[in-house]
């Protein structure tokens, strides 16, 4: 990530931070932080870079491995209907051989046949916002906007050349969160953001199921899908990725549920 894009998505994260601890003192707030890992394939992952690009995949050229990735996730609850959080989302994958066709990459022509290494980068800073507009006993359900930072590109590697084209880039979001409470201890939770153009798509959908251990910390075991890309005249780059993961989320205060 860029200097400038690093220091926005910073400077947002403190912001949503104050904002969380000010409002302790002065609403019904809930402060929390949540831990997500597990492991990832991919489905798909064509990649062209250059007008006259080739076209190759990630999943089909090489040999792409199941990987295992990181989220964190801070904010808060306000009043129980007011969700404000900043996701921190790294994820990055290394492939390496040797493949049967040339490539061409950012105008350098990559020979058959001769030792490869790609790098697949995709982080995204996200700061979202939701509002609850069903909020009962044992169901909530939530619409709001998201701002998404991306860093992301691919990188192309072999004894003769290097060559890069990662770039940040901005995109906004629309989000939905339900919760629905099976029991006291048991629930589901789904939070989808995603937006869709013309030239491109973003999608981030997650289902996973929630126990709750105590007030302040629950446990979530579930399945995401990343899913879009972009349709550039120099670039074209889309995918489907699939994770399964478990997460932790602990609250900061005693009086109400993880969110």
């Amino acid at each position: 990530m860029n200097h400038l894009a690093y220091k926005h998505a910073l400077q947002s994260s403190f912001w949503i931070l104050f904002i969380c601890l000010k409002s302790n003192f002065s609403l019904k707030a809930q402060t929390f932080i949540n831990l997500e890992s597990g492991a990832f394939y991919t489905e798909i992952n064509d990649i062209r870079n250059g007008i006259n690009g080739t076209l190759f995949s990630l999943k089909n050229d090489f040999q792409t491995t199941v990987s295992p990735y990181l989220r964190l996730r801070a904010g808060c609850l306000l009043n129980e209907k007011n969700h404000i959080s900043f996701l921190y989302a790294p994820l990055k994958m290394v492939e390496t051989g040797t493949i049967e066709k040339d490539i061409l990459f950012d105008g350098k022509n990559f020979k058959a046949n001769i030792p490869i290494e790609a790098v697949y980068k995709f982080n995204s800073y996200r700061i979202t916002y939701n509002r609850r507009i069903i909020s009962k006993d044992k169901f909530k359900f939530g619409v709001g906007i998201s701002a998404k930072i991306r860093d992301a590109g691919v990188s192309l590697k072999n004894r003769e050349f290097l060559r890069e084209n990662f770039s940040v880039g901005f995109a906004p979001l629309i989000n939905l969160m339900a919760n629905w409470d099976i029991t006291q201890k048991m629930g589901v939770d789904f939070l989808g953001e995603g937006i869709a153009a013309s030239k491109g798509r973003a999608i981030d959908l997650s289902l996973s199921g929630r126990y709750s251990f105590t007030k302040k910390l629950n446990g979530n075991i579930g399945y995401r899908l990343l899913e879009g890309g972009a349709n550039g005249t120099n670039r074209y780059n889309f995918i489907q990725l699939h994770f399964i993961f478990a997460g932790l989320n602990y609250a900061f205060n005693n009086n109400n549920k993880v969110p």
